[in-house]
């Protein structure tokens, strides 16, 4: 019996999978973490798919051919990594999630933490305010 990811186009055989197997058994188990995440933040609001999805990604890429495979077939996340792989765009609506979430951490950290905490405010948003210039600067999918 043929198995269905045996078809697989050849932009998927570009990634090699890590030769130490302990490394690769880490990868493997570190994707099934990141997909879970993944799916918990397709449900909750203000946590993030897409990373999850691209750290998922990338970790089966070092460790299981064909999970890669069929997550980069996935109906509704293999948008997310071939957009990503091909062209490193972004969806503009989860860009325009990202920022929001960012601004809303950044403005309920102003005003829960204490003023001796005001650096971790600080230091937050400066690296929000660097992840949207990227975000900003990466093209829509």
């Amino acid at each position: 019996m043929q198995d269905s990811f045996d078809n697989r186009p050849s932009d998927t055989k570009k990634h090699t999978v890590h030769a130490n197997k302990l490394v690769r058994w880490v990868f493997f188990l570190l994707g099934f973490a990141f997909v879970g995440l993944a799916i918990l933040g397709a449900i909750l609001p203000g946590m993030p798919t897409t990373v999850f999805i691209l750290l998922a990604g990338y970790c089966w890429a070092k460790s299981s051919e064909r999970l890669y495979v069929w997550l980069m077939h996935h109906k509704i996340f293999g948008k997310m990594l071939k957009d990503w792989e091909e062209r490193r765009a972004m969806p503009r609506f989860a860009k325009y999630l990202a920022w929001s979430m960012m601004t809303a951490s950044c403005v309920f950290m102003y005003f829960k933490l204490p003023p001796d905490k005001m650096w971790v405010t600080i230091l937050t948003a400066a690296i929000c305010a660097v992840t949207a210039i990227w975000m900003a600067r990466l093209p829509d999918a």
